[in-house]
């Protein structure tokens, strides 16, 4: 059994957590479903994507309780839970449904991710120093959020005590705060964080705690806990089977993403001439969207598929099988010499389509950009790059496209 488990909320959360915990030993591999389970070389770290963040809280718990189903009474390891740090989805479900599945009665959230500006300060997430609430996520078309605590968002949906451990604790006097939070009946404990440096503390200070340990967080926290770790998984790492580059015709973006963030991306690389957009309106013709597609990916160009600006009325369900739909119609008939997926729906629904493969993980591009390869089916070998849809410059979108395009092994 593996020493350490993780989990995260969505594909595109999966590949950059498991980029951050590159270099291991055996590789970093995502297992794009919960179920799918595809055999890996010895010794990959498997990172297990449960693509529950825009599920019901049940629905959700349920998910995390199945990604653990196979950890036996007498593990003894740790669970590195990846969340979305913007607070969106059933955060309290499914840390509850991780603490039952571990048999544990304590879990440590540590949300921030310094790179990018997302810092957790007296309990509440900042971006940039805005509470998340003040921010574009308070316009997600699926979960706005109301309320930058990151307590709040956990007492939603969980049903146990959230206590909350201060920047002066987690610099100093860790320990003792966390056992006095525990003496007060609290079971899921909040710690603030500004640094990188920050949640190393916490970390060094978190892994004497008793085991099984769950840890829940993001980027930040999984690279905190490589840099710890990195001395246990020192050394060159072993070689071993990946999946073999395969040429093929133009780079095929889709994102599905209605954070501005994506959409400023995205208009960067048409204006720029880097990309030829083609928008997937969920009432139109997907299949001739799709076609369209291919004629332009013969040509060896980039092409994205992208979702109407304005919002559709129904729902952000409707655009994400349009897309799929337009997607896996241009697919079915040229084979990419890259692809691109932009959003964690987008990119989940996408694969879907695709047989769902393992993703073997090669790199990080830049913060939450993920180069990796399909490693089984059809597919097989196909460099893709994931991408979050709240992050990134504005430049970002042309210079991955610029980066498949050069074949960049």
């Amino acid at each position: 059994m593996d020493a350490i488990r993780v989990l995260a909320d969505d594909l595109t959360g999966a590949c950059d957590v498991a980029a951050e915990l590159l270099p291991w030993p055996g590789g970093v591999a995502v297992e794009a479903a919960v179920g799918t389970r595809p055999p890996l070389p010895p010794g990959t770290l498997a990172v297990r994507n449960t693509q529950s963040r825009t599920l019901p809280a049940a629905a959700a718990g349920a998910r995390v309780r199945s990604a653990l189903a196979d950890v036996r009474p007498e593990w003894s390891g740790l669970v590195l839970k990846k969340v979305d740090t913007g607070l969106r989805g059933a955060f309290g479900a499914e840390i509850d449904a991780a603490m039952d599945g571990l048999g544990i009665d304590e879990a440590f959230v540590l949300p921030a991710i310094p790179e990018i500006g997302r810092t957790t300060q007296g309990g509440r997430q900042l971006i940039g120093g805005v509470p998340v609430h003040q921010t574009a996520f308070a316009r997600d078309p699926q979960n706005p959020i109301r309320d930058a605590s990151v307590a709040a968002a956990i007492r939603a949906t969980g049903g146990r005590k959230v206590g909350g451990i201060g920047l002066g604790a987690v610099r100093g006097g860790l320990a003792a705060a966390v056992d006095a939070a525990r003496a007060d009946g609290a079971q899921v404990l909040v710690c603030d964080a500004e640094t990188d440096a920050d949640l190393e503390r916490a970390v060094r200070g978190l892994l004497l705690r008793g085991r099984p340990l769950l840890l829940v967080g993001s980027t930040g926290l999984a690279r905190a806990l490589r840099r710890v770790l990195r001395t246990e998984h020192a050394g060159r790492p072993r070689p071993v089977a990946r999946p073999a580059p395969a040429s093929g015709q133009g780079i095929l973006v889709v994102a599905g993403s209605a954070h501005p963030a994506t959409r400023s991306q995205i208009e960067r690389a048409v204006a720029r001439r880097l990309v030829d957009a083609l928008v997937v309106d969920p009432a139109g013709d997907a299949e001739a969207i799709g076609l369209a597609a291919t004629r332009r990916l013969r040509a060896g160009a980039a092409v994205a598929l992208v979702a109407p600006e304005a919002p559709d009325a129904g729902g952000s369900d409707g655009v994400v099988a349009a897309l799929r739909r337009a997607a896996l119609s241009a697919l079915s008939r040229v084979r990419p010499a890259g692809l691109v997926l932009v959003g964690g729906e987008t990119a989940y629904h996408v694969l879907e389509g695709l047989g769902l493969p393992p993703l073997w993980v090669e790199s990080r591009l830049c913060p939450m950009v993920v180069r990796s390869r399909l490693a089984a089916g059809p597919y097989g070998g196909l460099a893709m790059v994931t991408k979050g849809g709240s992050t990134g410059a504005p430049d970002v979108l042309g210079a991955i496209v610029r980066q498949l395009g050069r074949g960049g092994r």
